[in-house]
């Protein structure tokens, strides 16, 4: 059966698509930036994402939107350690950080998290060490920040399809020769990160090409550029109608996971599309 193993927890995969809430502690991220930034906050904002029917957390300290500012390790650990220890202490789910970070990254799992989902786009032998060192799971992503800026434009040699299974191909094999098994690894195609309109478009039309057969994907969509374009919904926080068929596609096609900032009409869609599907 395939699963995904982070820390102690261990994902069955096939038969549910998983519901990752987003959690943003930070003050400027695209969409929902200096809401959650204070640990009471972020705590309720948990519990009713939980409660909503998120299966995993995952917690932001540094936004990665277009043109967003570079913070150093110390300040991201900052606003990241008060929030998730409260979590850790008070919720029983998988926790991710999304990090670039090698140091924030040991920090987190020492203090519990489970997860380290980086969108660096890059092979680190120190996030190796460390990712093998406390069993975590490791998210890796296409066309990640350590590799392009979000707002970049890139031609892809091949077509986006072919780069991303090319990426993928290669991390996988770096993994696997560090010695990490592959039940710890999800792979993320990168929606929004150094793709245009058209590159994002493609990527969702061709999604189950992307389907590894033993590795679960990753799908995070959620009130992206792209998809205001093509929904018409301009402002980020009301672009739920296309978030939501666009994840309902990429299920169809093939995602284990979603990552999304609204989960009451997600966990009920997805459920049914879970029950038709599945």
């Amino acid at each position: 059966m395939k699963e995904f193993i982070c820390g102690k927890y261990t994902l069955p995969l096939g038969k549910k698509t998983y519901i990752m809430g987003i959690l943003n502690v930070t003050p400027d991220s695209f969409s929902d930036g200096g809401k959650y930034n204070d640990v009471r906050r972020a705590l309720e904002h948990t519990e009713k994402m939980i409660e909503d029917g998120a299966d995993i957390i995952d917690i932001g300290a540094v936004s990665t939107k277009p043109f967003s500012v570079s913070v150093s390790d110390k300040e991201e650990w900052e606003r990241l350690k008060p929030v998730l220890r409260e979590i850790r202490k008070n919720f029983n789910v998988p926790v991710s950080v999304d990090t670039v970070s090698s140091v924030t990254a040991e920090k987190s799992l020492y203090l519990g998290a489970d997860i380290i989902n980086d969108v660096s786009g890059i092979f680190s032998s120190d996030m190796a060490e460390i990712i093998k060192k406390y069993n975590a799971g490791w998210v890796i992503m296409h066309g990640g920040v350590g590799v392009h800026k979000a707002q970049d434009v890139v031609d892809f040699n091949g077509g986006i399809i072919n780069s991303v299974n090319e990426f993928f191909e290669k991390m996988l094999e770096d993994i696997s020769m560090f010695g990490i098994p592959l039940n710890r690894i999800c792979l993320d195609a990168g929606f929004g990160f150094a793709k245009t309109n058209e590159q994002n478009i493609e990527l969702l039309k061709n999604f189950e090409k992307l389907n590894n057969p033993s590795l679960p994907l990753l799908c995070a969509l959620s009130r992206k550029r792209f998809i205001g374009k093509i929904s018409g919904e301009e402002d980020s926080s009301d672009r739920l109608g296309g978030t939501l068929a666009a994840n309902i596609t990429a299920v169809i096609k093939g995602a284990d996971i979603i990552r999304v900032h609204e989960i009451p009409l997600h966990k009920k869609s997805i459920d049914t599309i879970d029950n038709i599907y599945r």
